[in-house]
């Protein structure tokens, strides 16, 4: 089973958005996965049409050492299996804890189906979590939007996990909303691609697209929102890069 991990450089930067939608793409393609959420603001579901109201998820399962991680999975109409966090209040620092005291026992648990792959998507404040999971994956894809904020937290995450001296081969960096319309997006983005390595830059950036919004508003992913909408596109290439870049040489 490939595994990826999904985690926005700052809070906002579109781990969530990514994560649904290469799932997306990567089920259009016949890949059997799951796509898990591991942010507390259990946003994911959102992307699959799950009732509002439905508020369960694995979370407290876990914590109750439930047998088996499927009993807690959701099934959208158009066929995509998720894992949603479910509300877990005043318990996700202790959750958090027990998955980094021992992530093979949690990614484990979470590969109790029968799936190809699993898309793990990760808070963006939990370094810890990263930390953890990061010798076990098999790509992380940490996203980033050029906006004044990037610079100095990207700075500060590569000095925190000594990215300077050793990056691990999972690690890429992945761009989101890209605009190059816009001449502020344009120039923060030209500064950071220029400054990072290529090997650790994903080649595919998901393009600003109002579809994206506007899908995530009506509970659908943007290819079931809008055939024809540009992002998809992009999601499509990343998706057949990710194939690529984890499959076994």
């Amino acid at each position: 089973m490939a595994i990826i991990t999904v985690q926005s450089v700052f809070s906002g930067a579109g781990a969530t958005t990514i994560a649904a939608n290469l799932s997306n793409a990567l089920l259009r393609q016949g890949t059997k996965l799951s796509t898990v959420d591991a942010c507390s603001h259990n946003d994911l579901r959102l992307w699959y049409g799950m009732p509002l109201a439905q508020s369960g998820g694995w979370a407290l399962g876990y914590l109750g050492k439930a047998p088996d991680s499927r009993e807690f999975a959701f099934r959208s109409d158009f066929g995509a299996t998720f894992l949603p966090l479910g509300e877990v209040s005043d318990k996700y620092d202790e959750l958090t804890t027990q998955i980094e005291s021992d992530p093979q026992q949690w990614l484990s648990w979470l590969k109790a189906g029968n799936d190809d792959w699993l898309i793990i998507n990760l808070p963006s404040h939990c370094a810890r979590l990263y930390q953890a999971l990061i010798p076990y994956v098999d790509l992380h894809l940490s996203v980033w939007q050029a906006e004044p904020r990037v610079y100095p937290r990207m700075q500060q995450f590569i000095n925190k996990q000594n990215l300077h001296s050793e990056v691990p081969n999972a690690f890429v960096f992945q761009e989101n909303g890209v605009a190059p319309q816009l001449e502020l997006n344009r120039d923060i983005s030209n500064i950071i691609n220029h400054e990072l390595a290529d090997e650790v830059l994903s080649p595919v950036g998901i393009m600003r697209d109002q579809h994206i919004t506007e899908a995530l508003a009506t509970q659908q992913s943007c290819y079931e929102y809008s055939i024809a909408a540009s992002a998809n596109a992009d999601f499509v290439e990343l998706a057949n890069w990710v194939v690529k870049k984890c499959s076994p040489a």
